[in-house]
């Protein structure tokens, strides 16, 4: 038995470089599907962005699916459906973008704060004993 793996037209469409939907400044685009730094290929996070002052994909945000670009809102029967508000991986992306060449620290904790978004508990600070 063959299985074929090739990707459907509308799922193509959905993958690579495209222009950011929602009006951030210093966000340069968003690649769906993959990193724009290598056209494409694969990486281990759901996202990640290009902070770093040097890169020349700087302030391009990095995405693996479609589905993790906008929020969702469940209704009362339990079905989940998009909006069109950013979701909070886009948030978090979006923050490191305002913070060049910071990762989960204090600057960028403060900018996710400004930005009104919560912080999960595993970018919190944590207390040394």
């Amino acid at each position: 038995m063959t299985v074929d793996f090739t990707p459907k037209p509308e799922t193509l469409a959905e993958y690579g470089p495209r222009d950011c939907p929602f009006d951030w400044p210093g966000v340069a685009g968003v690649y769906v599907g993959g990193c724009v730094a290598t056209d494409g290929g694969r990486f281990r996070r759901q996202a990640h962005a290009h902070n770093q002052r040097g890169d020349r994909h700087f302030g391009w945000i990095c995405i693996l699916s479609q589905r993790k670009l906008y929020g969702q809102t469940r209704s009362a029967d339990g079905v989940w459906t998009p909006t069109d508000r950013p979701s909070r991986l886009m948030w978090h992306e979006y923050a490191h973008i305002l913070t060049p060449s910071h990762g989960h620290d204090d600057t960028w904790r403060a900018m996710m704060h400004r930005l009104g978004q919560p912080l999960p508990a595993r970018y919190k600070k944590r207390k040394r004993s």
